[in-house]
């Protein structure tokens, strides 16, 4: 019995942790490329983070133990004569019940749907253009992957940043210019829905480093949900 329950156990606790991997990345640099499951996980929320779920140990007193003999189910919960006269020899004829095996005691469980989450992609365009440049090609394909392994009826926002070199109104425009490109892509080329993508322009009104406007790394491409 107790081997049967620490196999349980260890078999529980491995299938956990297999299913629990890494914080995925919230910012991806303009030379990397994102897993689709990191994708989806950064977006899907819990859905994509399977939690360990323990449940109570339960035995069956009935089945780890042989039934008295002699005992009868009537108001005073007594033997019946016969029954009490009989020899020793009969009680230890009678066969004992086999023990049943404990249920599991640990099971991987997914956690029902959260709030969504956001990632920060340094897509690749042109410099001032929203013209894609070869490396975001392997960026957005990887992305539209991912959003592929959401919900159907999840919504993704797609928001255009700069930096603050140049004027703010020209800034809002070429974000916006760009966010329209990278949902163009995802929808001709990988058949996303496009009522499933929104294409916003943040400008350089919301930078990454806030310490640092004009820094490299405001001029990206946010995805959220939720």
């Amino acid at each position: 019995m107790k081997s049967l329950l620490a196999l349980a156990i260890t078999v529980g606790l491995a299938a956990a942790s297999a299913g629990v991997s890494a914080e995925p990345p919230r910012y991806v640099g303009e030379n990397e490329v994102p897993r689709p499951i990191d994708v989806a996980k950064a977006l899907g929320g819990a859905k994509f983070q399977p939690q360990m779920k323990k449940r109570g140990i339960s035995f069956d007193p009935a089945g780890d133990a042989p039934a008295p003999v002699g005992l009868v189910d009537g108001p005073s919960g007594t033997a019946s004569a016969p029954e009490a006269a009989a020899p020793r020899a009969v009680a230890a004829a009678t066969p004992k019940a086999a023990p049943k095996a404990a249920p599991a005691t640990a099971v991987v469980e997914e956690e029902p749907a959260q709030e969504g989450g956001s990632m920060d992609v340094a897509v690749a365009f042109a410099l001032n253009s929203a013209d894609l440049q070869p490396k975001a090609l392997a960026q957005l394909d990887s992305i539209a992957e991912g959003l592929k392994l959401l919900d159907g009826g999840t919504v993704v926002v797609i928001d255009g940043h700069t930096d603050s070199t140049g004027p703010e109104p020209y800034n809002a425009a070429l974000s916006l210019r760009r966010a329209q490109t990278v949902k163009q892509y995802l929808v001709n080329q990988h058949g996303i829905p496009a009522e499933r993508l929104r294409a916003r322009g943040q400008g350089e009104s919301h930078p990454l480093d806030q310490s640092n406007p004009e820094d490299a790394r405001n001029r990206r491409v946010q995805f959220s949900t939720g």
